[in-house]
């Protein structure tokens, strides 16, 4: 009597085309549930943001508790952190440069460079790629961030329905106070939802 282990020719060949039809089945449908990048880091983005704006806001020692209209992040008055001085108008901005792990120390807080142009650098860019454009102000007016989340890459353009679909500039609006929100579409839409990253 003969004992044989060994699979034939044609088990193997079964085995491929059974796992050939599996693979061309399959593929596609794994390909779809990819997640939306942007989407993702600008949740990050958002996540981050409101971390930084939190402990800075409920930080007495950076924002205490101002003489008459000054509430929360609009006093502008001197405080040191880490030996650093900061006052006017760049002083959120320089602190919450001071809070995240940033690429270099070249902090560019100036007027003018929280909208981003192709003619101004942003403030920082963090460890992960994002370049931040931070408001420069006492928060009575200007009160947005605007993120880059993929950095110099392309498309650099805010959602509009007729010519940017896959947004990659997203806008976060800060009070006084530290209540964050944004006005966005697509913000509001990648914020709100709890699905996968489609």
């Amino acid at each position: 009597m003969r004992n044989n282990k060994a699979f034939t020719l044609a088990e193997v060949m079964i085995t491929m085309a059974i796992l050939g039809i599996l693979a061309s089945v399959l593929l596609p449908a794994v390909s779809k549930v990819r997640p939306n990048e942007n989407k993702a880091l600008f949740k990050k983005a958002y996540y981050v943001a409101e971390r930084m704006v939190s402990e800075l806001v409920n930080d007495e020692s950076l924002y205490p508790m101002g003489e008459g209209d000054s509430v929360g992040l609009d006093n502008v008055s001197e405080v040191t952190y880490d030996g650093k001085k900061y006052k006017d108008s760049d002083k959120f901005c320089k602190l919450f440069a001071a809070k995240v792990n940033t690429v270099n120390d070249n902090i560019s807080c100036v007027a003018g460079s929280r909208v981003p142009t192709d003619s101004n650098v942003p403030s920082f860019i963090t460890t992960d790629g994002i370049a931040w454009y931070m408001p420069y102000t006492d928060f009575d007016t200007d009160k947005s961030i605007t993120v880059d989340v993929n950095g110099t890459k392309k498309p650099n353009c805010s959602y509009t329905a007729n010519t940017c679909i896959n947004p990659d500039r997203f806008e976060i609006w800060i009070e006084p106070s530290g209540k964050m929100y944004v006005k966005g579409v697509k913000e509001r839409e990648y914020l709100s939802s709890n699905k996968s990253m489609q």
